[in-house]
């Protein structure tokens, strides 16, 4: 992927680069490191040393009902009716109970407030298809019980979701951008077309809702997995002019990677926005 560091992504090494480091994450060695938690602690270190790099990757689920979970449903105005199971009588809440437990060291359970004076005067903007979107709802539940009512507010409009916390002149937001180039499934409601049509070299008209985030999380993958999808070389007002080429799931993702990485390399400040990318993910629609 030309003009952004080279990023690579390949069926067994998926690669994720941010602006100042690149962290490369194989099955056999998912090592990433852990800046600013300063407060993570090296098992079997009395001296509770703080480590330089911590294998996340490495652990195992463990039950925990003493700390987890972390919010409950009536807290999380944003929990949609399909995913407030006790909501609508589930008596087993057991699953809520689990958290990951990574081999060498302890994760520190998360504090909103001290996230939120992370944020403070600072965007933090999610951009993807449902799964980012589900992640912005679980970000926004974590922090939103510690706000008081009238110091937050929401705005949606389009495929933009806005979650301010005036109080911190902060916001947590996502955008709907599924396929993260232009697309005939860029709806945030209705989106669901048999034959899928992504425009090369058109990202400006979601890109103006991120340009001066200080954090831009991701994704794009599951979209691409599609029988029928083409890129065209054109434009949407005109479809009868344009060039329509079928280049398969990896060279059609390829195309607009590219297109996303070229953007990246002209638009963003390095030195201010933390950039993260996910792509393979396990299915979250039962």
């Amino acid at each position: 992927m030309n003009g952004y560091n080279q990023t690579t992504l390949k069926h067994d090494e998926p690669t994720i680069k941010s602006y100042n480091e690149t962290t490369t994450m194989k099955h056999s060695e998912p090592t990433i490191a852990m800046k600013g938690y300063n407060d993570m602690t090296v098992k079997g270190n009395n001296e509770s040393t703080p480590p330089s790099s911590c294998d996340l990757f490495s652990g195992k689920w463990v039950y925990d009902n003493s700390t987890n979970p972390s919010y409950s449903w009536k807290q999380c105005s944003f929990l949609i009716d399909e995913f407030a199971c006790e909501k609508f009588g589930r008596k087993d809440l057991r699953y809520q109970n689990w958290r990951w437990q990574p081999n060498q060291c302890d994760l520190p359970r998360f504090d909103a407030k001290a996230l939120l004076e992370r944020l403070r005067g600072k965007r933090m903007v999610y951009v993807g298809d449902s799964l980012n979107r589900n992640q912005w709802v679980s970000m926004v539940c974590l922090v939103e019980s510690v706000i008081p009512s009238a110091l937050k507010s929401v705005h949606m409009t389009g495929s933009l979701r806005i979650f301010n916390a005036i109080e911190y002149n902060a916001t947590i937001e996502f955008y709907w951008a599924p396929l993260m180039v232009e697309s005939n499934s860029d709806n945030p409601v209705y989106h669901r077309v048999p034959h899928r049509i992504v425009r090369a070299g058109a990202i400006e008209k979601h890109a103006i809702h991120w340009t001066d985030a200080d954090i831009l999380v991701f994704d794009s993958y599951l979209w691409w997995k599609v029988p029928k999808l083409e890129v065209l070389w054109g434009s949407f007002e005109k479809p009868d002019e344009g060039v329509y080429k079928d280049l398969g799931m990896v060279g059609n993702l390829e195309v607009a990677l590219k297109t996303w990485s070229d953007w990246l390399e002209n638009h963003i400040n390095r030195t201010k926005t933390q950039l993260f990318f996910n792509s393979m993910s396990p299915t979250h629609y039962g």
